[in-house]
């Protein structure tokens, strides 16, 4: 192998390295940000059954009990 060819495997490997290193990192933002996304869907369902549950029964579920 010339010494030419090496070093563009090298360089080659170096650049692999660093994308796999880059699509990590964005892999663990992406779950990060999925996470947060599923907490605020399960919020909003849960809103959303709240307020359908007092629909049906006929009060208003923002009314106190005063």
């Amino acid at each position: 192998m010339s010494r030419d060819a090496l070093y563009m495997s090298i360089g080659f490997a170096v650049a692999c390295a660093q994308m796999r290193a880059e699509l990590m990192a964005t892999q663990s933002w992406l779950q990060v940000e999925v996470a947060k996304l599923r907490k605020e869907l399960a919020a909003a369902r849960a809103e959303l059954h709240r307020l359908s549950a007092g629909a049906n029964s006929g009060r208003d579920p923002d009314a106190t009990l005063n």
